[in-house]
């Protein structure tokens, strides 16, 4: 098995040239990126990068406000943002049409890319949402007629569940959306910089913004008096009756506005029912057209058994289809790959929040003890708790959902990623994904509307982002190639001082033997006594494959370390090193390496 790399990519911003977007601006306002953008230069780019798939993010067709493009608007009071969630499935069988050139022919729009993007040595990833969809999920625009019905058309709603059922009802209560009266009182209490009320009504983005929360700056001051008209549209006069249960497993027909109110939760039983197969069939559609392979939402709130049946079922017909898993219990890891049939899953729980405790300790270093959450010791626990599950986990340092490294909730800056990155790219077999505009060092730091400033970029909202702007002009203009043509960094430009620093590491890992296939060696156990070594703050590592052998090391402080390290003679063993001169247990290796970041050393 080599190493995939994954480029995640939102069409909706990628391709977006406005330059100046307005906070909860409209699609008129604002723009929208569309398949065109994702053009043979952008595609050529990324193979180029040493990505080997495209994960097409937010394309499937979702609720939205818009009434332009070719978008046929949803009831607002449930729309997250202007631009409404990409995971608030309106139709499966459909892509959206503010995407297209000409509404009309999305589809064919969208196939084109695919072909597009095989004919760059690519290949396609999309999203599939088997847990929720869209409040109006059938009723805005007109549903491909597959062989087992739209869901939902024949369920029965007087009953509040039944194994024929796609969908949870409440008989005889009509939806309650957030209460208005509590949203009042928190917002009220946040302006008058009373905390004492508590945080149960706020979204999770205001959560997080208020855990440091020490006083409101004249912005935020500005920006929490206006969170009632944003909300104003959610708060009242949608109906649905009878109620339905709420996308996270919100068994009421009254959800608070923390929950995913947008979506309706969908009923699947142990056992195979219609449900199954009218969502094996949407699969099949779409591998049909070339999709080869599908990251799938939120798995744990869907039973297992179903989706050993898909898999099964799908690589039957289609044997090349890959499916990704977004999971987060790491004791259900193995049961995921070797018994439901995953090929991949995400590494959120473990390896992830591992390197984010460990950035977090040392980029806001108070000079308190390293705690063993915040240890660099927790990376060698983390590879030894997946033993030969780590080439099946998807490592990442950003995706949708989390911050962006360089944001002010993260790692501050995109300088201090590559302690991290070294360990998340280099250190095994496993897959590697990259969030679009990491390797420019997007920091997420904008405040465009529903999201707020919360160090993600907005999945909600109509937006452009300067540092993807940039991006997209290097690929036009060919200019990114000779970024990484010489090993002088670009010292009076930061931005692509990282992004040069980026590529050339994604470009190694995609060629490099010792990477892509090489066996790994922990060197830390043996180097706790090393002068200069600190086991909570360093990590090293040997990467190794036939004739090749690299050293790694990350410093994950926020000073520069000098270390003296030695490679044991278990290592030589294990690996098949030969000894020399200058290459044996009884010889220390001298290693500096600069503040939260990585160095690699070739020894064979």
């Amino acid at each position: 098995m080599e190493k995939p790399i994954i480029y995640q990519m939102f069409p909706r911003i990628w391709g977006n040239s406005t330059e100046e977007p307005a906070v909860r601006g409209s699609l008129e306002q604002n723009g929208t990126g569309k398949f065109r953008d994702i053009d043979s230069p952008t595609l050529e780019y990324l193979k180029w990068l040493g990505c080997t798939h495209v994960w097409y993010t937010g394309v499937l067709r979702h609720s939205t406000k818009s009434n332009t493009e070719g978008c046929l608007p949803s009831h607002p009071e449930f729309v997250k943002g202007e631009a409404g969630s990409p995971y608030a499935i309106e139709n499966y069988y459909d892509v959206n049409p503010y995407l297209a050139e000409v509404p009309e022919k999305r589809m064919e729009e969208f196939e084109a890319l695919i072909e597009r993007t095989h004919e760059a040595g690519l290949k396609v990833i999309m999203d599939f949402v088997p847990n929720h969809v869209s409040r109006d999920y059938g009723k805005v625009s007109p549903h491909h007629e597959g062989p087992f019905g739209c869901l939902g058309e024949h369920d029965d709603r007087t009953v509040h569940w039944k194994a024929e059922n796609d969908f949870f009802y409440y008989p005889g209560q009509a939806l309650a959306m957030p209460d208005k009266e509590d949203f009042e009182k928190e917002c009220a209490a946040l302006k008058n910089n009373d905390f004492s009320y508590g945080y149960s009504i706020l979204p999770a983005w205001l959560v997080d913004k208020c855990r440091d929360f020490a006083g409101v700056r004249p912005d935020d001051a500005a920006g929490y008096a206006s969170l009632l008209d944003s909300y104003e549209g959610i708060l009242s006069g949608y109906y649905e009756m009878p109620a339905m249960a709420t996308g996270n497993n919100c068994y009421s027909a009254s959800p608070g506005v923390n929950d995913w109110y947008e979506t309706i939760k969908m009923n699947y039983t142990d056992s195979h029912t219609g449900t199954w197969d009218r969502m094996c069939d949407i699969l099949r559609f779409w591998a049909a057209k070339g999709v080869d392979g599908f990251r799938c939402d939120m798995v744990e709130l869907v039973p297992a058994p179903f989706f050993t049946w898909l898999i099964r079922h799908i690589k039957s017909e289609f044997s090349d289809v890959v499916f990704i898993a977004e999971v987060y219990k790491k004791d259900l890891y193995r049961k995921y790959i070797r018994e439901v049939g995953f090929d991949y899953l995400y590494d959120k729980s473990g390896l992830y929040d591992t390197l984010r405790a460990i950035v977090e300790k040392n980029v806001g270093d108070n000079g308190m003890p390293v705690e063993l959450w915040q240890s660099a010791t927790g990376i060698t626990r983390t590879w030894q708790f997946l033993g030969d599950l780590q080439p099946y986990m998807l490592n990442f340092l950003e995706n949708h959902d989390e911050q962006r490294f360089a944001s002010d909730f993260f790692g501050k800056d995109a300088g201090n990623s590559f302690a991290a990155l070294y360990v998340s790219l280099f250190l095994n077999r496993a897959p590697f994904m990259l969030y679009y505009g990491e390797e420019m060092g997007e920091r997420g730091m904008d405040r465009e509307g529903f999201s707020g400033m919360d160090g993600r970029t907005t999945i909600f909202d109509w937006w452009s982002l300067a540092s993807v702007r940039r991006l997209r002009k290097m690929i036009s203009d060919g200019g990114y190639r000779a970024l990484t043509a010489t090993d002088s960094p670009v010292e009076e430009d930061r931005q692509l001082e990282v992004f040069r620093r980026f590529s050339r590491a994604l470009r190694f890992a995609a060629t490099d033997p010792a990477v892509k296939k090489g066996t790994v060696y922990d060197l830390c156990y043996c180097n706790y006594s090393s002068d200069g070594f600190d086991k909570n703050r360093h990590f090293a590592w040997l990467r190794d494959h036939e004739d090749e052998t690299l050293l790694f090391v990350s410093n994950f402080s926020a000073r520069e370390a000098t270390m003296e390290l030695m490679i044991p003679e278990h290592a030589f063993d294990w690996l098949g090193m030969p000894m020399t001169d200058d290459l044996n247990p009884q010889k220390h290796i001298k290693v500096t390496v600069p503040p939260m970041d990585g160095v690699m050393i070739r020894l064979l």
